[in-house]
């Protein structure tokens, strides 16, 4: 007999099917609703669909905030500093950390270091913009760390004061805890790090040894200007249902919202068009070195001229190793068929296109420009592959959210495949996940699209959340 079944839904592309039974961590049977098994869960006409995999994330990140001041939807400079008032008075910590403020919220786009030295004069306060490429530091922050006095630090310069708040190997862990449950009550049995992997290795095995990995991982290790790939190879995995490896993530550029994206022509009313964080060659030769090494590639890449960049690096790699541009938020139209062509993974995060996330974007970029914005449609009628996420904690852990965005011009079957198939594609675990098929690994969500509502969430044969 199967250990679970969840019987009494729909099947996700399976209408002659209405139940699914597991035996173990595999999936036994997709049939009828007359599956008996140990435990039997009643999805109550939801549909049954293979579990949520979110291609892009910054999970460590997004783990931490939760217990952190969140300021993202604060559409006004007063309700940001109500916020930051409010949570500063409450916490008794040594900093005040928090992430989430819009550009848009503040006059001319940015915060100043005067406005935070006022709003937490007593200890240092440090506080991510939404997309994590801006931080606002006070004056004690910024001295403690030894970096000049700065409105606004940007890119790697985030990381001279980041490094300083005091966050220990307990702290990380109760993070991920937390991050992991909040995970299963949102349908996801899967998330791909982008970023840092290296450094993170030793949190997920330990959680792995407790026994309380309730969440498939992928981390990606940084790759940057100058670095040693053979310092890797001793991290690297062999293949694993639980914690892989086995991909390097870069970055081209920064994002439109500061600027730093890299643009073929000048920003709106400007003259500067970005840099680009890699040299002329220097990116593909990068890219070219870890491909001969068999590591697969993903390039963040905004700014049509980064996201060239990226595609002109992958050119004349390894056939099958599916690299991928992550974002790919305002690309030339000219480069829309090349990632087809080249077989690269167009991983994208449709909440970022959000009515309430652009305004600062469509005025940086212009008219004509911010038309090609988020082109996921465009590129999957061109015959790329799309995986999808949420790029968390730049906006939230919702697949919901992010397929009502991608709807708006593809099908809600296209839009859950991005974040089922596409994703487990992208990582090279088609063979395991993404689909709904006997002896598949037994991930699996009971959800309503209507409400946007998980019924219940199962990972690997073993219910991690459950409605009550």
């Amino acid at each position: 007999m199967a250990t679970l079944a969840i019987v009494n839904g729909k099947v996700w592309r399976r209408p002659d099917a209405s139940a699914v039974a597991v035996e173990g961590d595999r999936i036994l049977a997709v049939g009828g609703s007359d599956l008996g098994a140990e435990r039997v869960i009643d999805a109550g006409g939801d549909w049954i669909i293979p579990a949520f995999n979110d291609a892009h994330v910054h999970f460590l990140m997004g783990s931490r905030s939760l217990s952190e001041l969140d300021l993202f939807g604060a559409q006004a400079q007063s309700e940001i500093e109500s916020r930051i008032v409010d949570y500063a008075r409450a916490s008794r910590g040594a900093w005040v950390v928090g992430r989430g403020w819009f550009y848009s919220a503040f006059p001319g786009g940015m915060p100043t270091v005067e406005l935070l030295d006022r709003l937490v004069p007593d200890r240092p306060a440090y506080l991510e913009s939404f997309d994590a490429h801006a931080a606002w530091a006070n004056s004690r922050a910024l001295e403690l760390s030894g970096v000049a006095t700065r409105d606004v630090l940007l890119e790697s310069a985030m990381l001279d004061v980041s490094r300083n708040i005091p966050r220990t190997r307990d702290d990380d862990l109760n993070a991920l805890r937390a991050g992991m449950r909040m995970a299963a009550s949102k349908g996801v049995a899967s998330v791909q790090e982008a970023g840092d992997g290296q450094n993170q290795l030793e949190l997920w095995d330990a959680l792995r040894a407790f026994g309380e990995l309730t969440l498939r991982v992928r981390l990606a290790f940084d790759l940057t200007p100058g670095v040693d790939l053979g310092e890797y190879e001793a991290l690297r995995r062999e293949p694993d249902d639980w914690i892989t490896t086995g991909i390097l993530k870069a970055f081209a550029d920064g994002v439109v919202e500061s600027k730093t994206a890299a643009m073929l022509d000048p920003y709106a009313g400007a003259h500067e068009k970005g840099v680009p964080i890699w040299g002329a060659d220097e990116l593909r030769s990068a890219v070219h070195a870890a491909d001969a090494r068999g590591w697969q590639v993903q390039v963040h890449a905004i700014g049509d001229a980064a996201i060239r960049q990226a595609l002109d690096a992958f050119e004349g790699t390894a056939p099958g190793r599916r690299h991928r541009v992550e974002h790919i938020e305002v690309p030339d139209p000219a480069d829309i068929a090349r990632f087809a062509r080249l077989g690269v993974i167009a991983s994208m995060q449709p909440q970022h296109a959000g009515p309430a996330m652009i305004e600062v974007w469509r005025r940086h970029l212009g008219p004509e420009r911010a038309v090609h914005g988020w082109p996921w449609r465009a590129l999957q009628d061109s015959g790329a592959r799309l995986a999808f996420g949420t790029d968390w904690p730049v906006v939230p852990l919702d697949p919901f959210a992010s397929i009502a965005e991608a709807r708006r011009d593809m099908s809600l079957e296209d839009a859950v495949a991005a974040w089922t198939a596409g994703s487990s594609f992208a990582e090279h675990a088609e063979a395991g996940k993404g689909d709904l098929r006997v002896g598949m690994l037994a991930d699996v969500a009971v959800v309503d699209f209507d409400s946007a509502a998980v019924r219940a969430t199962v990972v690997g044969g073993r219910v991690v959340y459950e409605k009550s």
